[in-house]
């Protein structure tokens, strides 16, 4: 371990004692006489990390990032998928993450279905899943709708709804809290297609289905899960990465619609799904803070993958981008870890979407593990743990 983390950092040379260093105030540590294993790994990963910079998530960072997280960090995943493919192998992916989590530190994982549209093939929601997790009480939790409400949602125009959808879209809602979840999702107002059979999806933010769940999630003390590609202004045309024939090739704003959801019942708990990694580049720290300002109702999931790069939590070298630090310092209640990851069944063949992206969940988990270690102790406990279990108070 010892010539592995001094490889990650750059540090050659064996362990001996030493005075007093810079490095010793910079941590705000007395590095005098030997120095306790755990406290050693961490200050020479930070040296590493702040001297030697950290380019990439992936490849030889793997080993910065087991070096940065050797002193372990406990946290707790509010978003993840179970990828079980058409033979239905939740089983058999629940273990993948299992194992993932054991070696990530992860304490729960919150399990959903990803917001399908309707003719999905193979549409699945919580009831596909959540008896495997059972079998590990502590280490998972769930949330459900993403295979049930929102293709309601998505196939409901807004002008036109009866008494009988709304009922059953009701009935619905409140079977997923009676068989045990926290909450609901994956739901989306807007999702953008990144591939062959990942769909586009949108609908206004004040659908009047997600008012009546808004008002259900309060009169529960529930959360909603909520993916949402925002939208500030018209656009014209789409950038490339988003090039796509199932995506439109211009978009309209969706911003006033979100903040009419946000305003229609401040009890209504909102998390904002996948901050840190926007797709087409108007979701900024800046409209973050703005948005916290207005709305006390509004909490965020962090994913550390993908996105436009100016708009990422973390830089090039792996620190803290300061305006993200600054709103994690100004709003610490309000940011949880929702990595978004894909474990996938090792019976499935194939190249589907969930497939794709469980290729990332390795990148994915070593990038939250970097976020998490350049926090400060007291952030590093809100947002890694303590937040997650008051937002949705899960079963132990």
């Amino acid at each position: 371990m010892e010539e592995e983390i001094r490889r990650a950092s750059g540090i050659r040379g064996t362990l001996r004692r030493s005075a007093p260093s810079t490095i010793g105030r910079r941590f705000g540590l007395k590095i005098s006489g030997f120095v306790m294993l755990p406290h050693f790994v961490y200050i020479l990963a930070l040296i590493g990390i702040l001297f030697f910079g950290s380019s990439s998530l992936a490849g030889e960072n793997a080993t910065l990032a087991r070096a940065v997280t050797a002193q372990r960090i406990e946290w707790i995943d509010v978003h993840v998928h179970l990828v079980g493919g058409r033979i239905r192998d939740f089983e058999g992916a629940a273990q993948v993450a299992l194992k993932a989590m054991d070696g990530a530190g992860v304490r729960t994982s919150f399990v959903m279905p990803p917001p399908q549209p309707p003719g999905h093939p193979a549409l699945y929601d919580y009831d596909s899943f959540v008896s495997y997790l059972k079998r590990y009480p502590g280490r998972f939790t769930f949330l459900g709708g993403g295979g049930t409400l929102n293709p309601m949602i998505q196939k409901t125009d807004p002008d036109h709804i009866s008494k009988h959808t709304r009922r059953r879209f009701e009935k619905k809602a409140n079977k997923i809290l009676r068989k045990g979840a926290v909450g609901f999702g994956e739901l989306t107002a807007h999702h953008y297609s990144l591939m062959p059979g990942h769909p586009y999806e949108s609908v206004p933010a004040d659908h009047p289905l997600f008012l009546l769940l808004a008002d259900i999630t309060e009169h529960h003390g529930m959360v909603i899960d909520l993916h949402f590609d925002i939208v500030v202004e018209d656009v014209a045309h789409l950038p490339p990465r988003l090039a796509s024939q199932a995506n439109p090739p211009r978009l309209a704003a969706n911003i006033a619609g979100f903040e009419r959801l946000l305003a229609h019942n401040r009890k209504a708990k909102i998390v904002w799904a996948h901050a840190g990694s926007d797709m087409l580049g108007h979701w900024t720290a800046d409209l973050s803070r703005k948005m916290r300002q207005k709305h006390p109702n509004l909490f965020m999931s962090l994913r550390m993958d993908g996105g436009v790069p100016r708009n990422r939590v973390l830089d090039g070298r792996g620190e803290i981008k300061p305006q993200w630090l600054a709103l994690f310092r100004d709003f610490p209640d309000r940011f949880v870890i929702g990595s978004d990851q894909f474990f996938v069944s090792p019976n499935i063949r194939g190249s589907g979407p969930g497939t794709v992206f469980g290729q990332r969940a390795q990148r994915i988990r070593e990038g939250s593990k970097i976020l998490l270690s350049r926090l400060p102790p007291d952030l590093r406990q809100k947002i890694g743990y303590e937040n997650a279990v008051n937002l949705y108070k899960p079963k132990k």
